[in-house]
């Protein structure tokens, strides 16, 4: 057996255990170069907000107020009011924890409670290897959580939470960034490009011309709405795969690669023959875009529902972040910011709680004796913000 001198079998001591030689922070400040190239696409983090309140953030952007986004075990968190007069400064929270207890760990334990001052061989690194998978998941959580929100916003013009993503927590509040409803397009009956009721994609609307209607909108944005600048297409990785099978885009495609060709025979078999990359491309020189970006990010959800084995319980479900519906027409470069207020701690001692991100997330940990349990939480008040909403369009291409 091990001795090691700090550890007196308390859950405290189990937490010190965990982080080997390390502070909390110098544990938390380990995972900033290994996350360093982890980016939001199209929004950049913006200073955060040290004497504004939470409120005052969203009333900046002219959106309606986010409440507390939390777990039901996390403690509760008042809502923020939905009206931006009279706002009082609460912070909405996004929150999540890992938990180690004897459910997980009995065994381990049990086995701690015998030893009293004296480990096990291995016992440290199965505590350290919890403690990596619990900050780990919590910091990739909080990065995805930007990428589900931004890619969100980007694709319907508004970041909502609802019964997809939020399933235990609070529903329908929408914050909605006011672009101008005429930037919004919604095809329907047979010019939608595919008509498939379950979203399938497979069955193409017979009056339907992607590459026509990009084009006429980009050439819309241009001339009636003035924007020069050059201009990207944003779709969801499955609209892109039914893109290019597109009978009409393949056509098209194939007369702009050979117009000279004798026949329609010759030209429906150069369609046959292209190339996703190749497709992509010339559809992006024909439209006059800068570039079509694919957006195939997904986010997992935990929510009530029934396991493999037929029995009630929490299980994992993959959503998309990107609207598959919808296109979006939005500036080449940045789109916005992140802006956001520090977390508060309270009730913690200094050294169970960590900064990550110059501060945007707060991971803090602590011990419960009641429940025998150790805590592992994550709490950060973000938000991506859009920073030229008069120059975002977005249309509902397909059913």
């Amino acid at each position: 057996m091990n001795t090691n001198p700090n550890f007196d079998g308390t859950l405290a001591s189990i937490i010190a255990l965990s982080l080997g030689e390390d502070t909390w922070q110098e544990w938390v400040d380990r995972y900033e170069e290994k996350y360093d190239n982890l980016t939001v696409d199209g929004y950049t983090p913006a200073p955060l907000k040290t004497n504004y309140t939470w409120q005052q953030i969203v009333a900046s952007t002219g959106a309606t107020p986010l409440p507390t986004w939390v777990d039901p075990e996390s403690p509760g968190y008042e809502v923020a009011l939905r009206s931006l007069s009279g706002a009082t400064g609460n912070l909405p929270t996004a929150k999540q924890f890992y938990r180690f207890n004897r459910v997980i760990m009995r065994e381990q334990l049990q086995l701690l409670q015998a030893c009293q001052g004296n480990l096990p061989p291995g016992m440290q690194e199965i505590f350290m290897s919890l403690m990596d998978e619990s900050t780990d998941g919590l910091i990739k959580s909080y990065h995805n959580a930007k990428v589900h929100m931004a890619d969100r916003i980007n694709s319907t013009g508004y970041f909502i939470l609802a019964a997809d993503n939020n399933p235990r927590g609070y529903q329908d509040v929408k914050i909605d960034f006011n672009i101008p409803t005429s930037h919004f397009d919604t095809l329907t009956g047979a010019k939608r490009w595919f008509t498939d009721a379950d979203g399938s994609m497979q069955t193409e609307g017979k009056d339907s011309d992607p590459i026509q209607y990009c084009k006429d909108k980009i050439k819309e944005i241009r001339r009636v709405y003035h924007i020069y600048a050059p201009i990207d297409i944003r779709m969801s990785s499955e609209l892109k795969d039914a893109l290019v099978e597109h009978s009409k885009v393949r056509k098209k495609i194939a007369v702009n690669k050979n117009p000279l060709a004798a026949s329609d025979t010759i030209i429906d078999q150069i369609a046959a023959e292209l190339e996703e990359e190749e497709i992509l491309s010339r559809f992006t020189k024909l439209v006059k875009a800068n570039s079509i970006i694919v957006r195939d990010s997904k986010a997992d959800v935990v929510k009530p529902g029934v396991n493999e084995d037929g029995e009630k319980d929490l299980v994992t479900v993959q959503i998309d972040n990107f609207e598959r519906k919808n296109i979006s027409f939005i500036p080449t470069g940045n789109i916005g910011d992140i802006q956001g207020v520090a977390p508060i701690a309270l009730g913690y001692d200094p050294d169970e709680v960590a900064k990550y991100d110059g501060g945007r997330l707060m991971l803090t940990t602590r011990s419960v004796r009641e429940t025998h349990s150790i805590y592992v939480e994550s709490e950060f008040a973000q938000l991506c913000v859009p920073s030229n909403v008069n120059a975002m369009f977005i249309s509902t291409v397909t059913a």
